[in-house]
């Protein structure tokens, strides 16, 4: 027993003097020890802010284009501009103006204080008398306006007044002569004996832009003939004294007018064409008379 015990203390021995050999006479390079990079580190990928949030679903009143790229949609009373892609501009092409509509947005990052909204999806909303839309007025009258009244009208140098029905269309209603049919659809209103004698009716949105207007009106009246752009001098004793832009053209065959009115902010251009005939010496006091009685609803 006392034999073991003194051959494992001289192993012990042994053993401890070679380490303090291996240390004197090493190198003053530290023994080897597992390399702190001999396995590749991994940093966690830094955290990516996403340029775009989930969609956000919303309903509104579809008002129309602000320019090609950017449509206005009312939601609460509040317009809100969104941008749209050449798919969703495809899409909206069977969509009119005043629609009620069921849309889905993102928010796009463009710096740290601007956020851009892009539609991403959009669906009509059927009304509850099934979008029914006719040419007469009751259709689909919801207004408070009263259903029938009068309205002064000056034909052939004699003034008088002259019965009217109220029409509406989403987003406005006006009142209409009985020699006038309105189609609601559509937008136009026309001479019930010849429908040639037109007026159509374009809702725009409220950052709509005069200067545009101005240009897109020379190169749609300039292919019936010269373009005149009348003054607010010219028009101040006329029925249209308060347009905000009035502009013709004429040729054998007919006058053009394009027309700008504005009201509570919202604007409306009037495309009126005037064929040359027995009808036109009624038609146009009859359209003034009744564009001026335009309200939005």
């Amino acid at each position: 027993m006392r034999k073991r015990n003194r051959v494992k203390v001289s192993t012990t021995l042994v053993v401890l003097l070679m380490g303090f050999s291996l240390v004197a006479c090493g190198s003053s390079t530290p023994a080897l020890q597992p390399s702190v990079n001999n396995t590749k580190e991994t940093s966690p990928a830094p955290e990516q802010k996403p340029e775009e949030s989930d969609a956000i679903e919303a309903e509104g009143i579809l008002t129309g284009w602000a320019d090609p790229h950017t449509v206005e949609i009312r939601v609460k009373d509040k317009a809100m501009s969104f941008q749209v892609g050449e798919d969703m501009q495809k899409l909206l092409d069977d969509f009119d103006d005043e629609d009620s509509v069921r849309f889905k947005y993102v928010e796009k990052e463009v710096d740290a204080s601007t956020k851009q909204l892009v539609l991403t999806g959009i669906t009509k909303i059927a009304s509850e008398d099934g979008d029914k839309t006719g040419t007469v007025a009751g259709n689909i009258v919801t207004s408070d306006r009263a259903k029938t009244s009068e309205l002064e009208v000056t034909v052939e140098g004699i003034t008088e007044k002259r019965p009217v029905t109220l029409a509406q269309a989403k987003g406005y209603s006006l009142y209409i002569f009985e020699p006038m049919a309105f189609d609601a659809k559509d937008h136009e209103l026309t001479m019930k004996i010849d429908p040639r004698y037109k007026v159509e009716i374009e809702k725009l949105p409220s950052d709509f832009n005069l200067d545009y207007l101005k240009m897109d009106a020379k190169e749609e009246l300039s292919e019936v003939g010269e373009v005149k752009e009348l003054t607010p001098e010219q028009l101040s004793n006329g029925p249209m004294k308060d347009a905000r832009l009035f502009m013709m053209s004429q040729n054998g065959k007919k006058t053009q007018y394009f027309i700008v009115k504005e009201l509570d902010e919202n604007g409306f251009i009037f495309h009126i064409d005037a064929p040359v005939g027995e009808p036109s010496e009624g038609f146009l006091p009859m359209v003034y008379a009744s564009v001026n009685s335009i309200m939005n609803e």
